[in-house]
């Protein structure tokens, strides 16, 4: 098998080097923390032979996987003699594969076929309920399996979060990262992440640090100040 050398920025050195069985990333958008995890288990996949399996709570098409993500990464790696991209998966060195899930689909007899994988990769774990959650944590069993969790946060009950940044399982790595600790934060996303910060600075905080939804997204207003008035004579305060 093959060594791939990836380029690891500071916030994820002990994320993927050090034996954990639960590896959590959580922040903001821009952070880089679904890139780290495609580059992390495509090493994986050249290193030995490696069964992976990416969900998300709902997947309707292969469009909302990380597919695209990972051929994208597979070809910028300058390894794609050593892959095998097909319609519904995708074939790595040594007779693995990573295949594409949606937790919604699975019963707890057809979670099952899970039982040999040695990564799950859980994207968007934000949305993850409590039933997949509970699914997927025994089925994953392999000696040495790992179970990955990327995810912006939304509320504090949300399960991933009550699990990995709460309950603080054993043997779990996890960090929080925003776009500050992203030394590749292309200018394109800088720009957004600008105009969000100068326009409405709940959103900026959600969107872009990882913070948890503080206010009810049904406001109409979102950039509003407080300021003195003159009101007219006649005018009727209710």
């Amino acid at each position: 098998m093959t060594t791939l050398q990836i380029s690891v920025p500071r916030w994820a050195k002990d994320l993927i080097t050090k034996p954990a069985r639960y590896r959590g990333a959580y922040g903001g958008r821009g952070s880089g923390k679904s890139h780290l995890f495609a580059e992390y288990i495509l090493a994986r996949a050249m290193r030995e032979r490696t069964d992976i399996v990416c969900v998300r709570e709902v997947q309707r098409s292969l469009k909302e996987s990380v597919k695209k993500l990972l051929e994208e990464k597979i070809q910028a790696l300058g390894v794609g003699h050593m892959f095998e991209v097909l319609n519904d998966r995708i074939r790595t060195p040594g007779g693995g594969r990573i295949i594409f899930q949606g937790m919604q689909n699975h019963t707890a007899e057809s979670i099952k076929s899970f039982e040999g994988y040695d990564i799950a990769w859980v994207e968007e774990a934000q949305s993850l309920s409590q039933r997949s959650l509970e699914l997927l944590r025994p089925t994953i069993r392999k000696a040495n399996s790992e179970i990955l969790f990327s995810w912006n946060p939304r509320y504090e009950t949300d399960p991933v979060d009550r699990f990995m940044r709460h309950e603080s399982p054993p043997d779990a790595i996890v960090v929080e990262v925003n776009w500050q600790s992203n030394p590749w934060f292309p200018d394109v996303l800088r720009r957004e992440m600008e105009y969000d910060r100068g326009r409405d600075v709940d959103k900026y905080r959600h969107v872009w640090l990882g913070s948890y939804i503080c206010n009810s997204e049904a406001r109409v207003f979102h950039n509003w100040t407080v300021e003195e008035f003159d009101a007219p004579a006649d005018a009727i305060h209710r």
